[in-house]
C-alpha cells in the first residue's frame, strides 16, 4: 500500500514504543520550533494508523517541538501501513541519520537495527531476552570462532556454519549504515559502552553529548574513585567542571569548563588532581590527629611534673617544643584566672570544638564560669580548656 501524506491532529499521535531516545535538549527544540513556524515542516513525520489513532515511527523531535513550542494543532505526516518489525527498523534507521545524535544513542540505534534484522531467526532469538543480551552472545561466539580460525585451531562444523550464516548477514547490515563500520570493530570498541556503563553515566553522556572517548574516561574515573567522579559530576550539573591547564611555572591548575568541552585526557587529569588532593587532605587529617596526640602527652607529662628534658627525650622532640607547650598552659591559666571563663566560651563556640564535644558538655562549661581545680592546680577542666584552645588555633 502506498504511503499517504496528510495533516493530522497532534493530540491523536501516540509515542513510538521502539524509541530508545529519552533526552531532548530544550534549547534545540525551541530552535527547531522557530524554524517550523518560519519555514514550515521541511520533512513530515512518519506514523502508522492504530485503531482510531496514530503511532509515531519517526520524527519525535519535530512532534515535540510542534506540540510544546508552536501554536499548531496539526502536523504534516507520512502515513504508512507496516507491522511492528518494519516499524522498528524504520525508527532505528531514521534515528541513526539524525545529526544531533550522541555517541551512546548512535550505538543504541545500531544495536536496534541489527536486532530488528536478525530477530526473525530462531537461533538468534533464543540467545537472550533483550537486544543487548542477544547481540552480546552472538558477537561473543562469532569473535571466538573467528579467533580460533585465525590461529588455525580446529573448529567444529556447527561453529563454522554459525559463523558463515551470521557474518554474512552482519556484513550486509553494516554496509547499509550511514557510516561504514566493521562488525568486529563495533563489538570491541563501541558495543561495550552500552553493555557495561551504568545508567547515571549514560544520562550524563546524553545531557553533555559526550563522545566515546569522553564516556570511557568518565567511566574509568568512577571505577577508580567515586569521590573524584562525584566532584566532576557535581560541577557538570552546575555547568562548571575543572579543566587542567598549565600555568607559567609548568604546574597544573584547575580552570572551570563544561564537561562536554573537556577531552578524555583532561577528564583523567582532573580526576587525578582531585584524587591527589583527597590523599593529601587525608594525610593532613592524620597528621593533625598525631599532633593532637603528642600535645596531649606533653600536657599530661607537664601536669605530672616531669622535667622538660625527660619529656623531650621520652617523646623524641626538642626541649624548645616542650617549653612552648608549657608557655601555652601558663597563658591558659592566666585566661582562666582573669576572665572567669569568658575566653573558654569563645573557644567552645568555635566550629572545630563544637564538632568534637557533646552539646551537653559545652552547655555545662558555659554555665560553669570557673573551671579551676582544687588548690589552684590544673585539673581535668584545665586540660579540656587547653584542648579547646589548641583546636581553636588549628582552624
Amino acid at each position: 500500500m502506498k504511503p499517504v501524506f496528510n495533516n493530522i491532529p497532534v493530540h491523536k499521535i501516540d509515542p513510538s514504543p521502539f524509541q530508545k531516545r529519552k533526552y531532548f535538549d530544550a534549547d534545540k527544540l525551541k530552535d527547531l520550533a522557530a524554524s517550523i513556524k518560519n519555514d514550515g515542516l521541511i520533512e513530515p513525520i512518519i506514523v502508522r494508523p492504530k485503531n482510531d489513532r496514530y503511532e509515531l515511527i519517526a520524527g519525535e523531535r519535530r512532534l515535540k517541538a510542534t506540540i510544546n513550542f508552536t501554536p499548531f494543532k496539526t502536523i504534516q505526516a507520512k502515513i504508512i501501513q507496516v507491522d511492528d518489525l518494519q516499524a522498528r527498523r524504520i525508527s532505528a534507521t531514521e534515528n541513526l541519520q539524525r545529526e544531533d545524535f550522541s555517541a551512546i544513542e548512535s550505538i543504541e540505534a545500531i544495536v536496534e537495527i541489527i536486532d530488528a534484522h536478525l530477530i526473525e531467526d530462531n537461533v538468534y532469538e533464543a540467545m537472550g531476552e533483550t537486544p543487548e543480551t542477544r547481540l552480546n552472545v552472538l558477537f561473543g561466539k562469532l569473535h571466538s570462532i573467528q579467533n580460533s580460525l585465525d590461529r588455525q585451531s580446529k573448529v567444529s562444523e556447527k561453529s563454522q556454519l554459525l559463523l558463515h550464516k551470521f557474518v554474512q548477514q552482519l556484513e550486509k547490515i553494516f554496509k547499509k549504515l550511514p557510516k561504514r563500520l566493521e562488525w568486529k570493530s563495533f563489538y570491541v570498541h563501541d558495543f561495550p559502552l552500552v553493555r557495561e556503563i551504568c545508567e547515571d553515566i549514560r544520562k550524563i553522556s546524553l545531557e553533555n553529548q559526550l563522545n566515546k572517548s569522553q564516556i570511557k574516561a568518565i567511566s574509568e574515573v568512577k571505577k577508580t574513585s567515586k569521590e573524584a567522579y562525584q566532584h566532576i559530576v557535581n560541577h557538570t550539573q552546575s555547568s562548571d567542571t575543572p579543566k587542567i591547564e598549565n600555568n607559567n611555572q609548568g604546574e597544573k591548575s584547575a580552570s572551570i569548563f563544561p564537561l562536554r568541552d573537556m577531552s578524555a585526557r583532561e577528564i583523567k587529569q582532573a580526576a587525578e588532581k582531585i584524587i591527589k588532593n583527597e590523599i593529601k587532605a587525608k594525610q593532613n587529617r592524620k597528621q593533625n590527629l598525631l599532633d593532637l596526640n603528642l600535645t596531649a602527652k606533653k600536657i599530661i607529662m607537664l601536669r605530672l611534673g616531669i622535667p622538660v628534658d625527660r619529656i623531650a627525650k621520652r617523646l623524641n622532640i626538642s626541649q624548645k617544643t616542650v617549653v612552648e607547650s608549657s608557655e601555652i598552659i601558663q597563658s591558659t591559666q592566666y585566661d582562666l584566672k582573669n576572665n572567669a571563663g569568658w575566653k573558654i566560651t569563645q573557644y567552645i563556640d568555635c566550629p572545630m570544638s563544637s564538632q568534637r564535644f557533646h552539646p551537653r558538655v559545652v552547655g555545662r562549661m558555659q554555665k560553669k564560669r570557673t573551671l579551676w581545680g582544687k588548690k589552684g592546680k590544673m585539673g581535668t577542666s584545665m586540660i579540656l580548656c587547653f584542648f579547646l584552645k589548641f583546636l581553636a588555633s588549628c582552624r
